[in-house]
């Protein structure tokens, strides 16, 4: 029985089972978000916000059976978050506001720190350069296929580029880091660094030129594993990618995001924790924007098979510039109103503002990429 005096929040089940299993429950809403694992009347909130909480941050619908997407990923579509149309909501945070009012209406004098916001650019690498250090093969195949297009605009620029007489397209770090110098944040920049694949088309991971790049960039910015596609499938190709990261860079690579955002659980994050990965990006979906684990600020991986809290740190973002070119074909200056308003929830809960570009887009080699260097840098502005 509850204390007459004290605060009491009725728990739900599932924090103190050890199976996994399809959890039923009933859906309410409460100051104007969904709430589920309901309390009865006892209870100072109508809802066990704990439950509810872990059932979100653990991913725990992400292990149950589910209709995945092409890439054999958990789409958004499957999701609770999704499905009660709340994905732009940090549910879990705005759960915490609910649990610190009603702690303060039973003890008015109790100090509550809410944590800082915080932004942290983030730039994915899967393809360094649009013509150079490709090999003679992928080279001479790429001007077949433009001459049978009859595209003579890129045969042009593919040769100017080989020989010299103008920057390859993708060539944008320099850009990037005048940004970076002007309003003073940090970037985190994941380099796709494998064997090709039909996935995987950035430049042999053996190449000087590839080389020369990634050190460039982390002469400035930070440096993490972007995993093949591939890997995802295998951790010792995974491990293979790590350790050649690390023998280019001389320094211990702990940072990742997936490639493709393949992120299956709870094996993708096991692996990233035998390879002594302390902090992943992948938390997010491709097909949509918002929160995949309904938060906005960092946790820590909790091995729902192994009922274990590991030392990987997870970090959320709540979109990618190809979610809105590729996937939902929206209007640049559409999406900045969406991001600057995922930047005034950022700000309102203290979260980890944590956004995913890719050098390509800033080159607007395509009629689909135009405007968009436009919409990063107004980002950045309300963002700083």
């Amino acid at each position: 029985n509850p204390l007459q005096s004290g605060l009491y929040i009725q728990a739900e089940n599932i924090l103190f089972e050890s199976d996994i299993f399809d959890q039923e429950f009933q859906v309410s809403e409460y100051k104007d978000v969904p709430v589920f694992f309901l309390s009865g009347n006892r209870s100072q909130l109508p809802y066990d916000p704990f439950a509810a909480s872990f059932f979100l941050v653990s991913r725990y619908e992400e292990y149950m059976p589910f209709i995945a997407d092409e890439h054999n990923r958990f789409p958004a579509r499957e999701s609770f978050m999704f499905k009660q149309k709340v994905l732009h909501k940090p549910l879990v945070n705005i759960y915490a506001r609910h649990l610190e009012e009603i702690l303060l209406e039973f003890y008015p004098t109790l100090e509550i720190t809410r944590p800082q916001y915080r932004f942290i650019n983030s730039i994915d690498i899967d393809n360094a350069y649009a013509y150079l250090g490709k090999g003679i093969f992928r080279t001479l195949g790429g001007f077949v296929k433009n001459l049978a297009e009859l595209n003579m605009e890129e045969v042009r620029e593919r040769f100017r580029t080989l020989f010299g007489l103008q920057k390859d397209p993708f060539e944008t770090f320099e850009w990037q880091l005048e940004l970076q110098e002007k309003y003073d944040y940090n970037t985190i920049y994941f380099v796709l660094f494998a064997r090709l694949a039909q996935f995987d088309r950035s430049l042999s991971m053996h190449s000087p030129r590839l080389h020369r790049y990634i050190k460039s960039i982390n002469d400035f910015c930070q440096v993490g594993l972007h995993p093949s596609y591939r890997s995802n499938e295998d951790v010792k190709i995974m491990e293979e990618e790590l350790l050649g990261l690390e023998r280019v860079l001389n320094i211990d690579i702990t940072r990742s995001r997936q490639h493709f955002l393949k992120l299956k659980f709870p094996e993708t994050y096991r692996n990233l924790l035998k390879l002594e990965i302390t902090d992943d990006y992948s938390m997010g979906f491709a097909a949509e924007t918002g929160f995949r684990a309904g938060i906005c600020t960092p946790f820590r991986f909790y091995d729902l098979e192994m009922e274990v809290e590991t030392p990987l740190t997870v970090h959320p973002f709540p979109f990618m510039d190809g979610t809105f070119i590729y996937y939902k074909q929206t209007l640049p200056d559409i999406a900045l109103k969406e991001i600057t308003d995922y930047i005034k929830t950022y700000r309102e809960y203290g979260g980890e503002f944590i956004p995913i570009w890719h050098n390509r887009i800033f080159s607007e080699k395509l009629e689909e990429w135009e405007g968009w260097n436009n919409v990063f840098e107004e980002m950045v502005k309300a963002a700083v």
